[in-house]
């Protein structure tokens, strides 16, 4: 089933389910609370998800599109390269993995989207990693950071130090704070 995250019924439905899942957590989340809370009949809402783990899938799927095209806007505005990737770093998050640790349900849900969004989720970080690949690779080429191992390899660390620093997590400041020490770190190991 596709979904048109360009169309406001399917936007509203995801963020009624994104509020019911943050609320309830993903198991006590019924189709009703979700239908509810976007203003529909449970039977409306069948009529664009087939299930709470259909619209949790939309939801990874959005969280990625959403997370690619930041990290892409932070990287590329005009800042000091410790400054372009403390940005990149929160925007990777963004307000989604703000509202997942500031949840009691937060590491149910950061379980539920590896059982039902893996695929979507190994797409998106590989997504991830080519951003922050090309962007290293361009960047190096214009003399402004210097690499000692292949971009790719240092785009794969980024992304798996900020997937660890998310897996680890109690709460956003924790969260914030680690990753802003990473940009920091990977900032200053860049130095031309």
């Amino acid at each position: 089933m596709q979904h048109d995250l360009q169309d406001p019924r399917q936007k509203t439905i995801l963020y009624a389910a994104w509020a019911a899942f943050a609320a309830y957590g993903f198991r006590k989340t019924s189709m009703d609370d979700i239908a509810r809370g976007a203003g529909m009949s449970r039977p409306a809402l069948y009529l664009h998800y087939r299930s709470k783990e259909d619209i949790f899938r939309s939801l990874a799927q959005f969280y990625y599109d959403d997370a690619v095209e930041c990290v892409r806007a932070a990287l590329a505005r005009d800042l000091a390269v410790p400054d372009r990737l403390a940005e990149a770093f929160s925007a990777q998050g963004g307000a989604i993995i703000e509202a997942m640790l500031s949840s009691p349900h937060g590491r149910e849900l950061l379980d539920t989207s590896n059982a039902t969004a893996a695929d979507i989720a190994e797409a998106g970080e590989a997504r991830l990693r080519n951003v922050y690949a090309g962007w290293l690779t361009d960047m190096a080429a214009r003399g402004a950071v210097r690499l000692s191992v292949p971009a790719g390899d240092a785009a794969g660390a980024i992304t798996a130090a900020l997937a660890g620093i998310k897996g680890k997590a109690t709460d956003h400041a924790s969260y914030s704070r680690d990753v802003a020490a990473l940009a920091r770190l990977i900032g200053a190991g860049l130095r031309p």
